[in-house]
């Protein structure tokens, strides 16, 4: 792996509460630009809730966050619109909308008022369907395609705003093995072409194949923070997870082995 890029989101100190019960405490830690950033715990750690304080969905109570060296506070909607977008985790929606429509909402941070689509924005959009290699749903209703199809569409929609830093919240949840392995070698993809990629990420073994970095969330705080290759030892897992772990070596590389 190359050295490392100066990071393009550090947060210091935040603090997060719902309903008075505290998920994120005192927490500090950076991402670096053009690296697969993955964030892992157990449920109710704060790995979403950390994505929804970065891209503004929720507020913290204290603490800051800094995009591209701003405080994200000073940035107005629209511009952080370009500078990252979100993907949350259930991508399945219940209305009828032309999947080429869908992924054309991406473009809104970049159009004025009630301007229609110029033609660099329809260029956009098909790059971006290109990318995910969803072009061939352009024309299908985005209720009607299954899970890992929308999950695909929802990153050419977030791929159409351009932004820089790409959020994925559990990216590969519920989906057949096929099409998780596709996500992540998309993701791969879009690394190259210099994008960032946080995500939270339940499947380890993915986690440590295809992330650069894992940051490990335990009760609120930071557990662990580095490279993933050496993320997953066996007295980390059984803290924070209460099981136990092997590495397997293969001709494809180290798998994880994961047993109570």
């Amino acid at each position: 792996m190359s050295p490392p890029a100066e990071p393009c989101i550090i947060i210091k100190k935040l603090e997060f509460s719902i309903a008075k019960h505290k998920i994120l405490r005192d927490f500090s830690c950076s991402f670096d630009s053009g690296r697969i950033n993955g964030l892992v715990g157990p449920n109710g750690s704060g790995k979403s809730t950390l994505l929804r304080n970065i891209c503004r969905i929720w507020s913290p109570e204290r603490g800051y966050i800094y995009i591209q060296g701003k405080n994200y506070k000073k940035i107005n909607r629209k511009q952080l619109s370009t500078m990252l977008t979100f993907i949350p985790q259930n991508t399945q929606v219940n209305f009828s909308l032309r999947v080429f429509d869908f992924v054309a909402m991406g473009r809104h941070p970049h159009i004025k008022g009630l301007q229609s689509l110029r033609q660099k924005d329809k260029d956009v959009i098909k790059s971006s369907l290109n990318k995910t290699k969803t072009s061939h749903l352009t024309d299908r209703y985005i209720n009607e395609i299954s899970g890992g199809e929308a999950q695909l569409v929802s990153i050419a929609r977030a791929l159409a705003t351009e932004a820089p830093v790409l959020l994925l919240d559990e990216p590969t949840s519920a989906l057949d093995i096929k099409h998780k392995l596709e996500i992540m070698e998309l993701l791969c993809g879009l690394k190259k072409e210099g994008k960032t990629i946080i995500m939270s990420i339940h499947d380890l073994e993915l986690a440590r194949r295809y992330c650069d970095t894992i940051t490990m969330l335990y009760q609120g705080g930071i557990y662990f923070s580095g490279i993933a290759s050496v993320a997953f030892s066996q007295t980390r897992i059984k803290e924070v997870f209460d099981v136990s772990v092997r590495e397997i070596y293969t001709d494809q590389g180290t798998s994880l082995l994961f047993y109570r």
